[in-house]
């Protein structure tokens, strides 16, 4: 039988974890609220509608030099809506990365990386830890989070990250590849020093 956990913050949730099949597949698996899934469909129809707009209005621009800012402004629109689009389809798929070290050493400096940085550790099983941080940059003083689900495997750990909101679950976009260069670096077998993420860089991209 598949090992279940409930794992429920203030609008995001994660009910029914299935640690077993998560790792498998490399993607979690659990039971969606009906909030979850309306706000996906909501993220995918509005920025979907945003890149088709994007698209048709360089239809109706005429190419000249007084229409470079035209050009760049819709390209960076349709930049961002792509993008936008790919990590709310790629967030629940785990990433990972291999590591020399021995499984017990790699969650201890896991561990402390979140300490150092001021996470909120939720250790639920040996192969599963969560690192919360706090998402409020946006929230207008209410109390929201971004998590890092972390699997653990022999040599190798799968991890994803995903956020509430107040409004929407929108998609972490820039602070995931930051995470992916931090444990790398403390999953190296000659890492000694401690990674610290500055609040700038937290409060920043827990803004997009």
């Amino acid at each position: 039988m598949p090992v279940k956990h409930y794992l429920k913050y203030p609008m995001r949730s994660l009910e029914n974890l299935r640690i077993t099949e998560s790792i498998q597949s490399k993607k979690l698996v659990f039971e969606e609220s009906s909030y979850d899934k309306f706000d996906t469909i909501s993220i995918y129809f509005g920025f979907l509608v945003l890149a088709s707009a994007s698209m048709l209005c360089f239809r109706e621009i005429k190419l000249s030099l007084n229409s470079s800012l035209e050009y760049f402004i819709l390209t960076c629109s349709l930049i961002f809506s792509v993008y936008i689009l790919y990590c709310k389809f790629t967030e629940k798929h785990l990433k990972e990365i291999t590591f020399d070290i021995h499984k017990q050493e790699a969650k201890k400096r896991i561990i402390e990386y979140g300490r150092k940085n001021n996470y909120r550790i939720t250790k639920v099983t040996d192969n599963l830890i969560f690192l919360n941080e706090t998402a409020d940059f946006y929230s207008l003083g209410k109390h929201y989070e971004q998590t890092t689900v972390i699997f653990f495997k022999d040599n190798a750990i799968l991890y994803t990250l995903i956020k509430e909101g107040s409004r929407s679950n929108f998609p972490v976009l820039l602070s995931q590849h930051l995470t992916k260069r931090d444990f790398k670096k403390i999953l190296h077998p000659e890492y000694i020093e401690p990674i610290k993420r500055t609040t700038y860089f937290n409060s920043f991209f827990h803004g997009l």
